[in-house]
């Protein structure tokens, strides 16, 4: 809770740094951020018997660049990664950084094309109506004697900071659902490694000899097991695998 004003000097700018909204935009971005980073603890674990040796002092960047170089996480993906990590490595060391709405503006801008499209189709669904809340929060403070200047700023600060979330939210949702398939996928193949094996076999068998066999039906002859919805990836950051799982 803000400290109140007061004739003591420090006080409001002591306000400023840790209670406006933009710290709270911060909170969100570094524990955005922390969410990230445990998918990336999870993918090495998955890949390394003994991971614990690598990931004892890994940094977020040395975890990020093992994944890349291993293959276990796409380029484009990795890139993504990257740019959010230098923004919160600014953030963490420079007071004075606010997460704006311009500032995260940029940030998607600079991601690859397939991430930013899907960031920018997960806000068009964003469920709400933003001007029916702008409108409520406007009538509430025109009862409470706001002037004109007042309330636009109301009107501009809430709608910049409802997108400034929204846009957040789907960058970070986006990211950690690429992580959840990759843990998805890698789970998978642990638990059917042997079937799996098989199948590519039996599927390379069927090829080169022309056995008319398809791979649907070889799939349904060895009973391998359909590949993990991706729609569930986001699950597996936080153990509520799907109900088939």
């Amino acid at each position: 809770m803000p400290y109140v004003a007061s004739k003591y000097a420090g006080i409001a700018e002591f306000n400023d740094l840790l209670f406006d909204r933009h710290a709270q935009m911060s909170m969100t971005f570094l524990r955005g951020h922390l969410l990230l980073e445990q998918a990336l603890t999870t993918i090495v674990e998955l890949r390394g018997p003994r991971a614990n040796v690598i990931l004892d002092r890994a940094s977020f960047s040395a975890k990020l660049n093992l994944c890349d170089g291993l293959g276990l996480v796409d380029e484009d993906l990795a890139s993504a990664i990257r740019l959010v990590n230098r923004e919160r490595n600014h953030l963490a060391h420079h007071l004075d950084t606010l997460v704006t709405f311009e500032r995260v503006t940029e940030l998607l801008a600079k991601m690859p094309a397939r991430f930013r499209r899907a960031v920018e189709e997960v806000v068009a669904a964003a469920p709400g109506d933003l001007r029916a809340e702008v409108e409520r929060r406007v009538a509430v403070a025109r009862r409470s004697g706001a002037d004109d200047q007042q309330v636009h700023a109301l009107e501009v600060g809430f709608t910049q900071g409802a997108k400034t979330t929204s846009m957040l939210s789907g960058i970070f949702l986006v990211l950690a659902m690429g992580l959840g398939a990759v843990i998805q996928q890698l789970r998978f193949e642990e638990e059917h490694g042997a079937e799996l094996e098989t199948y590519q076999w039996a599927c390379a068998i069927a090829e080169t000899q022309e056995t008319g066999a398809t791979p649907e039906s070889i799939r349904a002859r060895l009973a391998v097991p359909d590949p993990p919805d991706p729609r569930h990836a986001l699950g597996e950051l936080f153990g509520s695998r799907s109900p088939e799982s």
